[in-house]
């Protein structure tokens, strides 16, 4: 099994997850020829980079955190919860509505979204976001 996909693997995972909100985590793993654990890691630090660097907006990459959540907590149930994809599932999660004491001119997105993503992906040695 590898540990990194390709960006076109990517783009194949994000077109299935995207399609069809039932698919089959294993069947995609098979396919790309990696772990679970490596793709929803690397989906997830994809669209943290992808929302940080502005070519994808928080929506699009909160559907796919989304879809990707009861993959995420299935595998840390059997195994070990996969980070940073849950951390990074939390940071979309927190952007989705305003918090107590937020006004409503605040972008709860960019208040805690895009600040929690940049720590994961400083912590992970990652500070330069990439499309």
């Amino acid at each position: 099994m590898k540990t990194l996909v390709t960006p076109a693997d990517l783009d194949y995972a994000l077109n299935v997850i995207l399609q069809d909100t039932l698919h089959d985590l294993g069947r995609l793993c098979r396919d790309l020829q990696v772990t679970p654990r490596d793709l929803l890691n690397q989906v997830a630090i994809a669209m943290a980079r992808q929302f940080l660097a502005g070519t994808r907006d928080f929506h699009a990459c909160d559907e796919v955190m989304n879809s990707l959540f009861s993959d995420i907590v299935d595998l840390g149930v059997r195994e070990e919860m996969p980070e940073p994809a849950f951390s990074i599932y939390l940071a979309f999660d927190a952007g989705e509505h305003w918090h107590t004491g937020d006004t409503r001119d605040v972008l709860p997105w960019e208040r805690w979204t895009r600040p929690e993503l940049e720590r994961i992906l400083g912590a992970l040695g990652d500070n330069q976001p990439r499309p």
